[in-house]
């Protein structure tokens, strides 16, 4: 069976639906991240600019409040990519994955 436009036009939806609940629902102190929607019912939030520091607190709090673990993975670059993901379900009842990312150069600042 193939994958339709409407297929992917369902999963962007659910996608959308469920950032709407979380950042509605996110406490009024939670900085606001970048928000990737891909039409695969994927979210992907990275903050959006500041020192290293500033972006580690944000990206630490967004964390705490989704319940995610963040791994750190040293890259071949010299850069360390920060990640970590969860599910939601959509009113619709499909699965997103909610996913935090973040590159920087561990002495950034």
């Amino acid at each position: 069976m193939a994958i339709t436009t409407a297929d992917h036009r369902r999963w962007q939806y659910a996608a959308i639906s469920v950032l709407a609940a979380l950042t509605d629902a996110a406490p009024r102190d939670l900085s606001p991240i970048t928000w990737r929607v891909a039409t695969t019912a994927q979210l992907q939030g990275e903050p959006a600019s500041g020192t290293r520091t500033e972006r580690m607190t944000e990206l630490r709090e967004w964390a705490a409040y989704l319940g995610i673990e963040l791994e750190a993975r040293p890259g071949g670059d010299g850069l360390v990519t920060y990640y970590g993901r969860t599910e939601r379900t959509a009113r619709n009842g499909k699965s997103v994955t909610v996913s935090l990312h973040m590159r920087v150069w561990p002495d950034e600042d």
